[in-house]
């Protein structure tokens, strides 16, 4: 995540903007009693997070999501949050198309957005007995602000920030909630259309792919492996070119035109949010070096810019499923 179009935090989100850490911690220990776990009593599971462990109530009620996407999994396993964080995409509730019949007559508040941060009065308005944030980049600060609040789960440890796969996600929310079981067979579902879709499209297996996206005017960027959209394309059998290799420690690079004539890739995807997509096509019609790759003469590049494409990008047991519906029939006709 990285690209310039990319709603206008997505760039930014490294950095949420809390305003006077002094003064809303202040508040959020007179809210939640610096207790930790804002009134709720503890008892359920105990999850391991960047910044130690959280035992979480039992059958919490109130969860607030201040991850950029946790609300899907959550909506999945059967819990309607009471606040969620808004990435993008200006839906109700911050609630794609894909989730919104689970959503139903839930009106959770926004309480945090990729553009200004996380609100922590908003948060703690909302009452929360958990605050869930897996694909996150919480700062320590944030998380103790937060776990004054309520029991707190972060980020995974050992994972780059916004670098949870959405298989652990989906099964440390299910932990959380005591839906073991439920999370399991989410994630065996969706495997499983992964599965069924590379078998049916056995020209994948193998083949280079490259993400890139927008940066700026006249520059671009490539995802590292460990990035939601490029890890959807490993799953179905495609592999990381040694540029892409190269990016482990960082989900997103600029990379240079003549940097990527020299990336020979079997496919080359360019990502760009809804509304956005035009913008790329014209960066790209006008840089000369680009229609010189092989891998564009040969026209096995795409831009995806629709919603499949945000779905990709999401990259929850939610919007997967859409993803994979819509994606894989329109990059094998690139590769035969």
């Amino acid at each position: 995540m990285g690209d310039l179009q990319t709603r206008a935090g997505e760039l930014s989100r490294r950095g949420f903007l809390i305003g006077s850490a002094v003064a809303v911690l202040a508040f959020a220990v007179a809210c939640g009693g610096g207790t930790g776990d804002g009134g709720a009593v503890a008892g359920g599971a105990t999850i391991a997070h960047k910044y130690g462990e959280t035992t979480v109530p039992v059958n919490p009620q109130r969860i607030v999501s201040v991850g950029y996407n946790d609300q899907d999994a959550l909506l999945a396993l059967g819990a309607v949050p009471v606040g969620v964080f808004d990435w993008y995409g200006d839906y109700p509730s911050a609630v794609w198309p894909w989730a919104q019949d689970l959503l139903g007559d839930g009106e959770p508040a926004i309480v945090g957005s990729a553009g200004t941060g996380i609100d922590i009065e908003k948060v703690a308005a909302a009452a929360p007995d958990l605050i869930v944030g897996t694909y996150s980049g919480l700062t320590q600060g944030q998380y103790n602000m937060l776990s004054a609040l309520a029991p707190t789960i972060a980020q995974p440890a050992g994972v780059a920030d916004y670098g949870v796969s959405w298989q652990d996600q989906t099964r440390i929310l299910g932990e959380a909630l005591g839906e073991q079981e439920r999370a399991a067979e989410l994630v065996a579902g969706v495997q499983n259309q992964f599965a069924d879709t590379a078998d049916a499209h056995p020209m994948f297996a193998g083949k280079t792919v490259l993400v890139g996206a927008l940066k700026g005017p006249g520059q671009f960027g490539v995802y590292g492996p460990d990035d939601p959209k490029v890890r959807f394309f490993t799953e179905l059998g495609f592999v990381n070119p040694p540029v892409a290799e190269q990016l482990r420690s960082t989900n997103f690079a600029e990379i240079s035109a003549e940097q990527l004539s020299l990336a020979d890739v079997d496919l080359l995807v360019w990502y760009a949010s809804e509304g956005f997509g035009d913008q790329l096509r014209t960066e790209l019609d006008r840089t000369p070096l680009y229609q010189t790759l092989d891998v564009v003469k040969d026209g096995r590049a795409i831009i995806l810019d629709d919603e499949a494409a945000q779905a990709m990008a999401w990259s929850t047991v939610l919007s997967l499923p859409h993803a994979l519906d819509n994606i894989p029939g329109r990059i094998a006709p690139l590769m035969d």
